[in-house]
This record gives C-alpha cells, sequence and structure tokens, in this order.
C-alpha cells in the first residue's frame, strides 16, 4: 500500500470522535506496522494543508470538531493580527495576549473565543501549523553576557536570543542574518544562531538588509550558472523547426530607459477593411528553460523577478534573462506570438497563437515612443520607419483603451514614486512617474494578448494559469457606498454582488473635482487582492471574464508555467489522466508564486518607503504639500505631494482643539470647533522628525488648504 486515502482518515476520526494518535488511526484502518509511516506522512500532509490540526501528544483531530479554524497568521506593528482562513471566509482577529508563539505568516489553527453579533470573530491560536518565518533580519543589543537581535521587521513581536557561542563573534550594533533554532512559546523567547554578519549600519547596507528580511536569494547556485552557461548565445537553424518565420517583420520594443530584459515585441498591420493585425511577439523562454531543470528549478524558488531602485534581482540568470531570452534589437530571437486581428470596436475577431522566430528592428524607450506619437519632428526623422506602424498602434491603443472602460475596467490614477540613488545608494530625488500614452499602448496591447490566450486555454478546457481578482468585500464595499453617499455621490444600494461598471461611474462622478483622491484611495482599500488560480473566476478591477500573465516569462514564473501549458495544448498532448495531474499540481504552483508575488511587492515598497524616510532625513523643518490619506484615533496619516513621502501628524499637535475619530466618516472632528481634516484633505505640513529604524516621518499641519 503506496498511498492512504484521505477519506478514511477522515472516517476513522469521524466514527472515533475524539482526536487520535497515528496508531490509533492505524489500528481503526487495519494497517501493517510497515505501513505506518505512509499513514504518518499522509497525516503531516494533511495537518500541512489545513485539513486537519496537530495537536499536543502527537493526536490528528478534525479542525470543526474543536471550532478551529486554519488559516494564515498576519501580525500587524502594533502586536495583534488577523487569521485569514485558509479555505475563504472572513479573518479572525487574534490579540497580541493569544498569539501563543506564532509569528507573520505561520499556519496556525485559532480557536474562535469570541464572535459579535456583526459577524466580527475574535480568536486565540491553539497550535502552529506550518512555520514560515526560519531566519530573523536584525541588530545585535548586548546587555552584560547575553546578545540579543531585535528584528527589522517590526511585524516579528519577538526579539532572538543568540546561542552563547555567537556572543563573543558580534558586536553590538551589528546587523546579522539569525537562523531560527527554537521558536517561542507564552513564556520563551526564540533562540537564534548567526548565519551571516552584514556589519555596520550604513547607506549600502539598508537594501541589503531588506533582501536579507524578505529572504529574497541573490546569488544563483554554481550548478545553476553552469547549466545557463551550456545555453548558446544565438539562435541556431535547429531551433527554427516548426516556427513561423517573422524576421522580415517590422517589429520592435517599448521599454523603460533603464530596462535591459525585453520580454515583448510588437508589430501591427493596418488592413483595408479598417480592422488592425496585431502581433505581441513573447520571448520563448521555455525553449531554453527545460521543466524540471536547476534552472527551472531556482526560477521556481524565486518565482519573480525583484526590481529596486538600485537594482533587479532577476528570476533567471543574466545569460538568459539579458541575452538569448531577451527580445534585444538587431538579432534573431526565439517568441511565443499572439496574432489578433482587431475590429473597429476593439473586438478580437481572429486569433492564433503559435511559435516563432523574429528579429526587433528597435529598442524604444516609452520618451522616444512618446515623442513620435506627439510628432516630435527631430524624433520621427531618426526613428522615421517605426512612425506609420507606431501611429496605427496608438489609434489601436485608444479603441482598446474605449472598449475597456466601456465594459467598466477601473483605472486607479495614482501616482507611484521614482527613486533616484547617488552612487553611496543615497536618495537625491524622488518624484512622481509620469504615465505617458506610450505607456497605456503596451498596457493595452498586453492586456488584449493575455486576455486572447486566456480565452483559448479556457475554452479549449484545458489546465491553465489564471490571473484573478475577486469582487471586494461586501462590508468594506458597504461603508464606502455609504460615505460616498454622504458626499453627495449617487451610489447603487448594492443586493447583489457588483459590477466593476459602478464603481467607474463612481470615478467618473469625482474627476477633477477636489475629493477625486479620497474616493480614489477609499476605493481600492475595498479591493482584494489579485492572485494566480487554476480556476478561472475573472478579474474584477480590469473587467474581464478572462485573465492570465502570458506576456512576461523572463520575469514572472507564472508566464514560464502558462508558455509550458498552451504549449502542451498546442500539441493536443493532454488527457484525462495528465489533466487531473495538472490540475492538482496548479492549485500548489499558484498559491506558491502568488506569495512570492507578494513578497516581492512588499519588498520592493519598504525600499522605496525606506529611501523615501532617507531623503525626508535631510529636509526636517521645511514645508511641504499634502495629502491626508487616512485617519484613526492617534492622528493623520499623510503623504507628500511631489515626494509622496508617507508620515503622521500626532492628535496631540493638533492645535487649539480637541479631536475624535468618526471611523465610517473616515474623519477627525474638533470638539470646539467642528473643524474637520479627512481622508483626501490636501494641507500644508510641516516635516518635524524622522524615524527610519522605525519608519515613521511626523509631521504637524501648518493649514488646511
Amino acid at each position: 500500500m503506496e498511498r492512504v486515502d484521505e477519506t478514511v482518515i477522515f472516517e476513522a476520526l469521524h466514527k472515533l470522535n475524539k482526536p487520535l494518535k497515528t496508531r490509533e488511526i492505524a489500528k481503526f484502518l487495519g494497517l501493517l506496522p510497515e505501513k505506518r509511516e505512509v499513514l504518518k506522512a499522509k497525516l503531516e500532509e494533511l495537518a500541512k494543508n489545513g485539513k486537519l490540526v496537530k495537536l499536543k501528544g502527537a493526536k490528528y483531530a478534525l479542525p470543526e470538531k474543536l471550532n478551529l479554524t486554519i488559516g494564515k497568521l498576519c501580525v500587524y506593528k502594533n502586536g495583534f493580527g488577523f487569521v485569514d482562513p485558509l479555505d475563504g471566509g472572513k479573518g479572525v482577529f487574534v490579540p497580541g495576549k493569544n498569539m501563543d508563539g506564532a509569528m507573520n505568516g505561520d499556519i496556525v489553527a485559532v480557536q474562535i473565543v469570541k464572535e459579535t453579533k456583526g459577524g466580527k470573530k475574535e480568536g486565540k491560536i491553539v497550535s502552529v501549523i506550518d512555520r514560515a518565518v526560519r531566519k530573523v533580519v536584525g541588530r545585535v543589543e548586548k546587555f552584560k553576557k547575553h546578545a540579543f537581535v531585535v528584528p527589522e521587521d517590526k511585524r516579528i513581536r519577538y526579539d532572538v536570543i543568540l546561542t552563547s557561542e555567537d556572543f563573543d563573534k558580534v558586536e553590538d550594533g551589528d546587523y546579522v542574518v539569525a537562523e531560527i533554532v527554537s521558536y517561542p512559546s507564552e513564556t520563551r523567547s526564540p533562540v537564534g544562531k548567526v548565519v551571516e554578519n552584514l556589519g555596520k549600519d550604513g547607506p549600502k547596507l539598508d537594501i541589503e538588509l531588506v533582501i536579507r528580511k524578505y529572504d529574497i536569494p541573490v546569488e544563483f547556485p554554481p550548478e545553476v550558472l553552469e547549466e545557463a552557461e551550456k545555453i548558446p548565445d544565438e539562435v541556431s537553424e535547429k531551433d527554427l523547426k516548426e516556427r513561423v518565420d517573422l524576421r522580415e517583420q517590422l517589429a520592435f520594443t517599448i521599454d523603460g530607459e533603464t530596462a535591459r530584459d525585453f520580454d515583448d515585441a510588437v508589430a501591427i498591420e493596418k488592413l483595408s477593411n479598417g480592422k488592425y493585425r496585431l502581433y505581441v511577439h513573447i520571448a520563448d523562454v521555455t525553449n531554453y528553460v527545460k521543466s524540471g531543470s536547476g534552472l527551472d528549478r531556482e526560477a521556481y524558488d524565486r518565482g519573480t523577478s525583484v526590481y529596486f531602485p538600485d537594482r533587479c534581482i532577476p528570476m533567471l540568470p543574466e545569460k538568459l534573462s539579458n541575452g538569448i531570452c531577451s527580445l534585444n534589437p538587431l538579432v534573431d530571437r526565439l517568441t511565443f506570438t499572439c496574432e489578433m486581428v482587431i475590429n473597429r470596436n476593439g473586438v478580437v475577431v481572429d486569433s492564433k497563437i503559435y511559435k516563432s522566430v523574429i528579429h526587433s528592428k528597435a529598442r524604444l524607450t516609452y520618451n522616444i515612443a512618446q515623442k513620435i506619437i506627439e510628432g516630435d519632428k527631430e524624433t520621427c526623422e531618426k526613428f522615421s520607419y517605426v512612425v506609420e506602424s507606431l501611429n496605427h498602434m496608438y489609434q489601436l491603443a485608444q479603441i482598446l483603451y474605449r472598449k475597456r472602460y466601456k465594459r467598466g475596467s477601473i483605472d486607479f490614477d495614482l501616482p507611484e514614486p521614482v527613486v533616484v540613488l547617488n552612487m553611496e545608494g543615497e536618495p537625491v530625488d524622488i518624484y512622481k512617474a509620469n504615465r505617458l500614452w506610450s505607456h497605456r499602448l503596451i498596457e493595452e496591447f498586453m492586456i488584449v494578448a493575455n486576455e486572447t490566450v486566456a480565452e483559448f486555454m479556457f475554452w479549449a478546457d484545458y489546465p491553465s494559469v489564471y490571473r484573478i481578482h475577486e469582487s471586494p468585500d461586501r462590508d468594506k464595499l458597504a461603508d464606502f457606498l455609504n460615505f460616498a453617499r454622504s458626499l453627495g455621490i449617487k451610489t447603487p444600494n448594492v443586493k447583489n454582488d457588483i459590477q466593476p461598471k459602478l464603481l467607474q461611474k463612481i470615478l467618473e462622478q469625482v474627476e477633477g473635482k477636489s475629493e477625486e483622491k479620497l474616493v480614489n484611495y477609499l476605493m481600492l482599500r475595498t479591493m482584494a487582492r489579485a492572485k494566480y488560480s487554476p480556476d478561472n473566476i475573472g478579474h474584477f478591477g480590469l473587467a474581464s471574464t478572462c485573465y492570465t500573465h502570458f506576456t512576461s516569462p523572463i520575469r514572472r514564473y507564472a508566464d514560464l508555467q502558462l508558455h509550458r501549458l498552451l504549449k502542451m495544448a498546442l500539441k493536443s498532448e493532454f488527457n484525462s489522466e495528465s489533466i487531473s495531474i495538472w490540475e492538482e499540481k496548479l492549485e500548489k504552483v499558484c498559491k506558491y508564486i502568488t506569495e512570492k508575488s507578494i513578497n516581492a511587492d512588499e519588498a520592493e515598497r519598504d525600499v522605496v518607503q525606506l529611501k523615501q524616510l532617507q531623503y525626508a532625513a535631510k529636509h526636517i523643518g521645511e514645508v511641504f504639500e499634502g495629502i491626508v490619506t487616512g485617519v484613526n484615533e492617534q492622528g493623520l496619516f499623510i503623504e507628500t505631494v511631489e515626494a509622496l513621502i508617507p508620515g503622521f501628524v500626532h492628535v496631540s499637535v493638533l492645535k487649539n482643539d480637541y479631536y475624535i475619530c468618526i471611523p465610517k466618516q473616515y474623519c477627525l472632528l474638533g470638539e470646539r470647533t467642528k473643524a474637520i481634516f479627512r481622508i483626501g484633505d490636501k494641507v500644508m505640513v510641516r516635516l518635524l522628525s524622522v524615524d527610519i529604524e522605525s519608519r515613521k516621518a511626523e509631521f504637524e499641519i501648518v493649514k488646511k488648504l
């Protein structure tokens, strides 16, 4: 017997109606002693997936029998946390005193101890099922004969005690990476051993700390680099078999000024009937990164490339990401092409997906493309051979944008900060990214290609990776709509699931008005986070019924995985047996790459915020224009308009009145003066202080605008 069916395990636990040890379950099932290792492994797997809970004494129980919820713990800086159930549903609030040694990211079993009439739950963690934190990055503090690591990640509530053998290896103030050898309990702190000493604080160290904090691998293993070196630098004749030869076509790339990995190239034909034939060529990375290879395993472990102001930590070695896989100009490259015929209404009336080879004729930047679109004479003369194509692309992009907008796709026009560093890693400038039509053009083409590929896989009923975005949380949405009505905005009465078009109409009503930023911020907060899934439920934000990630296989494993599935589909390699195997495998893959994507996003945001505060530290005492981005009982969250510096105004520095928080109105109200500070309000603020270690900037209000 090589496997134990989980249904018979559940049957044993239901029938005997109590927590059971492995040997008790084995006895009930009539398993011979030599088969108990197989049962034990299955029980461990079920516990790790949250289907069972492992109790003290190595007993297993059904979570529902103990009124337990299994989920992922998210800890906040203030010490409390929420457990998000693995099977969906509302999160469970966990006060700091009820953590029982659990740490941020752990999979835990939480017992519900209190539930309000509104359905809000409070819980106590009774078991840690799977540990997320293996290493802690922080600053060493020595006291007498003891040394501690104070975590950089403030969501980790415990200082880590270093082993006695590490005491003499570190100095007070060193930044280290400590591997946990003993986890915390209600009465004991975690214990760790130093695996890397990063030295003292400095401008070059801060991003290194963030990299370690989010456990992002930087160096590729030697065997992976060796494997990459064996891949040729040029496309060979044998690579061209079974490919459509498009090397004569006028295809080109449009990317950022500093980009070095080019996933996509585009080409267009304006047809005599007024339709457009659009080609979206994507690097055929799977031709070089074979399933199960060292390169593939490393790419999966990383999940995604990570982009910081001073560097990119790539998913694939540079030999591939900037070389043979990158659609560099004036060289042959292997591609996967999505060819679409699109009518004047933006509808894809015909499409083909196939392997191809191209020879990009130009590497355009967004700024160059924008100048051509705007008819800049000098730029048009320099790039005369792409002018007609780019103008056709601009026409088509406008058509696609109008179509997407018409169906209800939501565009949040919230600025992104661009951080400029000097050679020492110090921030010398921060400014808002300018969103040009050349950016939108590529966005529209990638969206329509992603939708076309997703629809092909969906209607063929093959296993696939989808990029999904669920409808907003109903309670958050109801609060937002009530507040919008209080501003005089016409909002729908929502009985069933809301359609994105209705939210888009709310944004239309406030466009250009003083409350526009406020409504954008608050609507965004109602939204779920997009994720990867083998089940297609559509993408709410894009108002798309079918969406995937096909267009960036150099930097996202999701796209790489999809390319493999697509190739299998085009060769009709799926059968009933392989489909069921893939469906089970993709559950795990999608969950993992979603987590990796979120981790990369958080690391990128952390670095940007760190550099913003370092920049702010040089401007203490100066006055900035800012926007109120959040409100709580302690005060106002502020973001400056130009450098987008995040900070806080404490109620104690709000003058001439006492202020009370009205959460559902998103405002602070002066008790005597009735003065109001609300999310979205513009204010002039003076920067009082910056605490980079705690990631805090303190402002005071100079005046309300």
